[in-house]
């Protein structure tokens, strides 16, 4: 289905800005604006990053089953050795790698990234065994689309900045925040969901980074002031401005992917939505499980991942209505419950949402005994 396909794309390609070891530039402001390395956001959005491509390929494999789809043999496709690829981009690896050993090392971005160019262009020089006029064409023409791309990026920070300049001068922003801090009455799940809400709002039709310099205005004081650290705060707000691109009415990710498949705006943005919702719960999951963020002893890290892989994929079970078979309404709102208490920081509620889990499992098992027989 056109929808489908469109929808997957665009909830995907969301999570390429919050994928290490190259996020989108707004992770490099969060640098800048926490002083600190870029390295130490890398490390915090491994975990995160990896959690939000898990429950879209959960949710992928789930529907497929539910819907009989099958994957394409080596008959429906063109025969293409591993040789053959390794040959056609292996040398790419070297700039890659440049860029991440120098980025570890805590050269600055900018050193990292310019390395990184020599590094290609050195590769490819060798590569190709010549250098021709061809070749200069590329490179000045690759210059060229490299300082075209900037001209956006550059127009709307210098748009953030003038907005957050507003927020700050006229004290709007602090009014914000200080709304969000009284509607909350200090319990902190409450001062996160308005802050989501808010988030998804003002992130709505904004490219990630000023959605991002706007929301670190605006909201990250109120989160600071409820005891949330601020890295975890700056992390809230990142990830739902990112999410802010599959979200209706104004979904900018969904509306590109659907004039792509040429499919229905409205379906692929509701759907994208739909599919995406496990990762609308992430940042709540590194928030009450600091473990996500690379926070804590290696046990407590290893332990909350391995809850949280879980969490995710009931939750996805739940919302796409297949656990080995498909189940009914009730059996999907209790699959959703338990990978939510699962998600949430506690033992407790992670016994209680697994044996909720083992519930759902053991019915459906009872039920496809007999048909087995």
């Amino acid at each position: 289905k056109p929808e489908f396909a469109a929808a997957v794309e665009a909830t995907a390609s969301t999570g390429g800005e919050i994928m290490p070891p190259i996020m989108g530039a707004a992770a490099f402001i969060m640098a800048e604006i926490l002083g600190t390395p870029y390295t130490n956001i890398m490390k915090a959005g491994i975990i995160p990053a990896l959690l939000f491509f898990a429950s879209t390929m959960v949710i992928v494999h789930l529907l497929g089953k539910k819907n009989g789809l099958r994957s394409k043999t080596d008959d429906d496709t063109e025969p293409k050795t591993k040789a053959g690829v390794l040959e056609g981009g292996v040398h790419f690896l070297v700039p890659f790698l440049t860029l991440l050993v120098m980025m570890f090392m805590n050269y600055s971005p900018f050193k990292a990234a310019y390395w990184s160019i020599l590094a290609l262009l050195a590769v490819n020089i060798i590569w190709r065994r010549k250098i021709d006029r061809v070749f200069f064409a590329k490179i000045i023409r690759s210059l060229k689309d490299g300082a075209k791309a900037t001209v956006p990026l550059a127009i709307a920070c210098a748009a953030a900045g003038i907005i957050s300049g507003v927020l700050s001068v006229t004290g709007l922003g602090s009014k914000i925040s200080g709304m969000i801090v009284s509607l909350s009455m200090g319990i902190p799940f409450l001062a996160l969901l308005y802050t989501a809400i808010v988030a998804i709002i003002l992130g709505m039709g904004l490219p990630t980074t000023a959605a991002y310099l706007i929301l670190a205005t605006v909201v990250t004081p109120a989160l600071a002031e409820m005891g949330i650290p601020l890295l975890t705060a700056h992390f809230f707000v990142f990830f739902y401005g990112c999410l802010s691109t599959i979200t209706p009415p104004v979904a900018l990710a969904s509306y590109v992917a659907a004039g792509i498949a040429g499919a229905d705006i409205n379906k692929v943005g509701w759907t994208a939505f739909r599919y995406g919702l496990p990762t609308y719960i992430l940042p709540f999951m590194f928030v009450y499980g600091p473990g996500l963020l690379m926070q804590g002893t290696v046990l407590e890290i290893v332990w909350t991942v391995i809850v949280s892989l879980f969490g995710v994929y009931v939750i996805s079970a739940g919302l796409v209505g297949y656990l080995k078979t498909n189940i009914p309404l009730w059996m999907r709102f209790a699959l959703f419950l338990a990978g939510a208490l699962m998600v949430l920081e506690g033992l407790l509620t992670d016994v209680i949402g697994a044996a909720l889990f083992a519930v759902c499992l053991l019915i459906v098992n009872l039920k496809l005994k007999p048909k087995a027989a």
